[in-house]
């Protein structure tokens, strides 16, 4: 009983009412009388066929609206055994009196046969897209569905035309339609006759394919990047060539007989998009298997995002400021502006929670524009009470500084706060450079006609090339942590350190150590002439009050 659905009931019901009717129809048409009477009432044979009849009709035309696969054909075999059950006697007796019997049934027929056009029109436009007249999302539910109820193992790979969105806002709505109808033939190539491909949504595919299938080698041969010509947009000069670079990336889950999470199309095509968004971070592999770990980082992810978001609407962010000294003298310089996060019973969230995943998606922007409007609000008043000036250091994202509109930004911020400009200094990374270089020297050559001064942070972790890096336009080195580290036990990396310094020096750049935690390395770098000093040595990051009772 337990594979008896609503629908299931209702298809029996309506065959049972059928079948009486028909029985009803033959009884009747073998009683050698015209009329019936009941009482005063009198009722002729064959007007009480005739509603027995419509009623068989109506019967087998709820057949199809309930189940349209199933129910289309017991209506239309109903239907030829009601026409047969009129036709016998007409064919045996000599008789025309079922004659009305057959019509009604030949109109039913008729009847049944446009409506199942209909339902079967409709069925196909609701489980097709229109653009690439590939099988839609919800016939994907469907299919995938049944697959798992029959635990049939296989392969799911989302495919996914990376900057789908970007396309259509820079090359147009048309431009996306057309690269999908041109994408859509070459998935489909890959699939054998047991798989299939259907489009989900945007400029996202899901692949189907037998466990015997061997998905990496398949995919392989389509998820790369490749420069596509477009056709003109509508009145545009046809001989003015448009490309445009498509690249495909693919999120792999394997659905074996052992799969015991919860068993629908939603969930596996979730795994596939967290092994998709793995995927998109690569620069090499496009193609990625799923498995727990991903799954695990995938909510560690979603809990960082929502906790970033309540923060920032709830006010939970403060900052703190770790000072920097002159190391001759230990004047300070400046302080190193820093985000926290307290929640409101009291926990303070490490930045080492929250900012990596910050930089995985945009929030990251949102939390350096409020890193550096609440850093130049709170010390402006500091700054002009203070008699001696001193710079206030704020780390900006890769992403954030290669935006076209960043320096712009920071001149917007400058003029609403009236911080003096020479006294703001902008961190950014190496890998700053990796996002945008063109893009973020731009912004950096702006800044400092502003005033501004730029730091490179981590020196000494990244990837620049000495050619490169006596091109950037930077005021200061930081030489990072890990390396400081060292100095006092490795003369290799003390060495290195010294190299470092002096090179800062040949380009015209101040340098400063940071993480720097004993009088011991504070000796060495003394002797190395590192110009300024950072770390705990000599000062852990304050609150305001405390950094501003510090500059008094």
């Amino acid at each position: 009983m337990k594979f008896i659905n609503r629908r299931t009931l209702l298809l029996v019901i309506c065959t049972i009412f059928s079948i009486t009717c028909m029985i009803g129809i033959s009884r009747i048409g073998s009683i050698n009388v015209t009329v019936l009477r009941y009482g005063s009432f009198v009722l002729p044979v064959v007007s009480l066929q005739g509603i027995i009849g419509a009623l068989n009709s109506l019967s087998c035309i709820l057949l199809i609206m309930i189940d349209f696969k199933n129910g289309s054909k017991l209506a239309f075999s109903l239907t030829g055994l009601s026409l047969t059950n009129s036709l016998i006697p007409i064919l045996t007796k000599h008789t025309l009196s079922p004659l009305p019997g057959v019509v009604t049934t030949l109109v039913s027929l008729l009847s049944i046969i446009i409506i199942y056009s209909f339902y079967k029109k409709s069925t196909i436009n609701s489980l097709t897209d229109y653009i690439t007249g590939l099988p839609n999302r919800r016939y994907y539910v469907r299919y995938v569905n049944n697959r798992l109820e029959a635990k049939h193992p296989f392969y799911m790979a989302c495919i996914e035309i990376e900057d789908f969105k970007n396309i259509n806002d820079v090359y147009g709505i048309q431009a996306g339609d057309f690269i999908l109808k041109e994408i859509a033939p070459k998935l489909k190539i890959m699939i054998g006759k047991n798989d299939m491909l259907f489009k989900i949504t945007g400029g996202i595919f899901a692949m189907i394919l037998d466990e015997e299938s061997y998905p990496e080698e398949k995919l392989k041969l389509t998820i790369r990047s490749e420069v596509m010509s477009l056709p003109p947009k509508h009145g545009e000069d046809p001989s003015i060539k448009r490309t445009c670079n498509v690249s495909l990336a693919a999120g792999v889950v394997h659905i074996d007989q052992t799969y015991d999470k919860e068993r629908n199309s939603s969930t596996v095509l979730h795994y596939a998009e967290i092994a998709l968004a793995e995927a998109r971070k690569s620069q090499i592999q496009k193609i990625v298997f799923y498995d727990d770990s991903l799954l695990s980082q995938d909510l560690e992810q979603k809990e960082a995002e929502f906790l970033i978001k309540e923060a920032m609407q709830h006010n939970w962010f403060y900052l703190v400021y770790q000072p920097q000294y002159l190391t001759e003298g230990k004047k300070l310089r400046g302080f190193e502006t820093l985000i926290r996060c307290k929640k409101p019973d009291g926990t303070i969230v490490s930045p080492a929670s929250f900012i990596p995943a910050a930089e995985r998606t945009n929030l990251i922007t949102e939390i350096d524009d409020y890193v550096l409007r609440r850093a130049m609000t709170e010390m402006k008043p500091v700054l002009e009470a203070s008699q001696e000036k001193f710079v206030v250091s704020i780390n900006v994202s890769a992403k954030n500084i290669a935006t076209e509109n960043f320096a712009q930004k920071i001149k917007q911020m400058i003029d609403e706060t009236q911080f003096p400009a020479d006294n703001l200094e902008i961190e950014i990374t190496e890998y700053s450079f990796a996002e945008s270089m063109d893009g973020t020297i731009d912004n950096i050559l702006t800044l400092r006609t502003l005033g501004v001064q730029i730091a490179l942070d981590d020196f000494g972790t990244g990837y620049t090339s000495i050619a490169q890096l006596m091109k950037l336009p930077v005021n200061l080195l930081k030489i990072d942590k890990s390396l400081i580290d060292e100095i006092e036990s490795d003369p290799a990396m003390s060495d290195m350190v010294d190299s470092i310094i002096y090179m800062g020096h040949i380009m015209d750049c101040e340098v400063i150590s940071e993480g720097v935690e004993n009088e011991s390395q504070l000796e060495i770098l003394k002797e190395h002439k590192c110009d300024f000093i950072q770390g705990f040595v000599w000062g852990k990051p304050l609150s305001f009050e405390e950094a501003k009772a510090l500059v008094k």
